[in-house]
């Protein structure tokens, strides 16, 4: 894996916290050079001073996914100041606790412009310098919810399935062209995800779920995601033995799934 890594240029958004941060750290530990993209950049220098990591191995930069539409222009401005990565990993993104009727408009349009409408135009502003020219590898933090759905999660689910859809479509167009894709979906990972999590007003719901208390490492998580990235997989899922019955339950008893999830503890 190091091989695959190593000297390479790798950006995380959303680096500053929980998955990303760990992913990282552990991109930095295989030899690559790292781009670290968050809006709290204190965190960032934080993280560059406790890794020890060299000045020429790494690069920060100020990054609000949600205001999507300064994007294009703000990537144009980082490739003429970097290498074009051999790895991109979206990883920013931002999750909810609150049932559909008494989510607003705004929250949902915050997640959705937070979590689709950044990566997608990342991605999209990249393309044209990559395209036939450099192969490049787009790693995807989806999740389980992006593969079903569950209460308190409309929002959060809707933009993870997109990303799905996007990215599966984007694969099937320029695959042979050299843009790989690997889906990665953790499933309950411990992290403060929740703690970040949005309510229905927009606010921040400041509690730990239990679930994801007991969720799997993020070292884990990192790890089993940066092996898929340098394998190549389409596809990962990374989560415990209730998520991944869930998914199957989902598949083959499907009205089943649907009444016992109705019920399901997910905080």
């Amino acid at each position: 894996m190091k091989d695959f890594y190593n000297n390479e240029w790798v950006w995380v958004t959303g680096a500053s916290s929980g998955i990303g941060r760990e992913l990282a750290k552990q991109c930095f530990d295989l030899g690559a050079n790292v781009f670290l993209a968050s809006r709290n950049t204190t965190e960032l220098q934080k993280l560059v001073k406790e890794l020890g990591i060299p000045k020429n191995r790494y690069a920060i930069e100020k990054l609000d996914l949600e205001d999507y539409k300064k994007l294009n222009k703000l990537v144009n401005v980082w490739l003429k100041k970097y290498p074009i990565p051999k790895v991109v990993i979206h990883n920013g993104g931002i999750s909810q606790r609150s049932l559909t009727k008494e989510t607003n408009l705004l929250t949902l349009e915050r997640i959705m412009n937070t979590n689709f409408y950044g990566a997608c135009e990342i991605t999209r502003s990249l393309l044209p310098k990559v395209v036939d020219k450099k192969p490049i590898h787009f790693a995807v933090i989806s999740s389980v919810a992006g593969k079903l759905g569950s209460p308190l999660r409309s929002a959060y689910s809707a933009s993870k399935f997109a990303l799905v859809g996007f990215f599966h479509c984007l694969r099937a167009e320029e695959e042979k062209s050299g843009v790989y894709i690997t889906m990665v979906y953790p499933g309950f990972i411990k992290t403060n995800i929740s703690k970040n999590a949005l309510t229905g007003d927009g606010k921040a719901a400041g509690k730990m779920d239990a679930v994801i208390e007991a969720g799997i490492a993020v070292e884990i998580c990192a790890n089993r995601t940066l092996r898929s990235i340098a394998n190549r997989e389409r596809e990962v899922v990374i989560a415990g033995i209730k998520e991944r019955f869930g998914l199957w339950m989902q598949k083959h008893i499907p009205n089943l799934f649907f009444k016992m999830i109705q019920t399901a503890k997910v905080r």
